[in-house]
């Protein structure tokens, strides 16, 4: 950071000296105008000192709400919890809002991290409305937290290259599809809900709609993977065979289309779906170690897949 400084300063520097030798400026006011901006540039000293005091004042204003909860939660009114969430989120959204998009990367780290505990307290303030003001039941309030999340995380975001709002957003996504799946009923229809806001999500990804897309890659995936496993209530057989397919795919396609975080996506559900398919339908007679030579065996033939892809794509020098 601080080459980045010393830099700009010479880059104005050059650009007054130019000024003075084209009479535009004196060599007065030359001077004048780099210790002006000299002096308006931030001390990078003070940026991790600043990042670190923004953190743990967040980390102590969420482990005091969460102590508070643990505690004293039931005694607490309606109006008190709702004013304690409703503090934690405004206070973490303002903070935040004081760091503009061209600051440092250390400020830009510690207001998306803030911005993420807003979205989380303004998910807590609504699904808490709901439970103590509206008397919903829980898949509404899992609805209404889900959305509010969403919908905040989202503003938040707005498409931009906000890596902790486009975190938040989804799982406020996913929450809201399982709590109005949820409404209709049976832990298959949640986890099919989770599952196709994933593949939507994992679809915005290679489109590049989605900024970062590598992260609309990889936590689409791992949503559309949970979404399936969590219909093993209601499809015990099903489940895994679904699973390992996803899997199979994600590979398949990250290979095809050189999208190496959505081939590993596969990889790891695989590792996962694969044991537990063979355990679920040969526990019997092949056990878990077999299954466990199975999986290493796949993934060694879809690395040496990847890795001769990757050796043809590499132009011959």
């Amino acid at each position: 950071m601080t080459s980045q400084r010393n830099g700009r300063s010479d880059d104005l520097a050059g650009a007054l000296q130019r000024a003075v030798e084209a009479r535009i400026l004196s060599a007065d006011q030359a001077q004048a105008v780099l210790a002006a901006e000299r002096v308006r540039e931030p001390d990078g000293r003070r940026l991790p000192v600043t990042e670190a005091l923004g953190y743990l004042g967040g980390l102590l204003a969420l482990s005091g709400a969460v102590t508070l909860g643990i505690q004293y939660w039931r005694e607490v009114p309606a109006v008190g919890r709702l004013g304690l969430f409703a503090i934690v989120a405004a206070t973490t959204w303002l903070v935040g809002a004081r760091i503009a998009d061209g600051s440092e990367p250390a400020l830009i780290r510690l207001r998306g991290a803030l911005w993420f505990v807003s979205s989380a307290a303004v998910a807590a303030l609504a699904g808490q409305f709901a439970w103590d003001v509206a008397h919903a039941e829980e898949s509404v309030v899992w609805l209404s937290a889900g959305a509010a999340a969403a919908v905040q995380a989202g503003l938040l975001w707005r498409l931009r290259d906000r890596p902790a709002q486009h975190l938040a957003c989804l799982a406020g996504v996913l929450v809201a599809a399982g709590g109005a799946a949820d409404i209709a009923g049976g832990s298959a229809a949640v986890g099919l809900a989770v599952a196709v806001a994933g593949a939507a999500w994992v679809a915005a990804g290679c489109l590049a709609v989605l900024p970062p897309p590598v992260l609309a890659l990889v936590g689409g995936g791992v949503a559309v993977l949970a979404g399936t496993g969590i219909t093993a209530d209601d499809w015990s057989d099903a489940a895994p065979l679904l699973g390992l397919a996803v899997a199979a795919v994600f590979v398949a396609v990250g290979v095809a289309t050189v999208r190496t975080p959505l081939t590993v996506v596969g990889l790891v559900g695989g590792f996962g779906y694969l044991p537990w398919t063979i355990g679920h339908f040969f526990a019997d007679s092949l056990g878990v170690p077999m299954a466990m030579l199975l999986c290493g065996l796949a993934l060694l033939a879809v690395t040496l897949v990847v890795l001769r892809r990757t050796s043809l794509d590499v132009p011959a020098r």
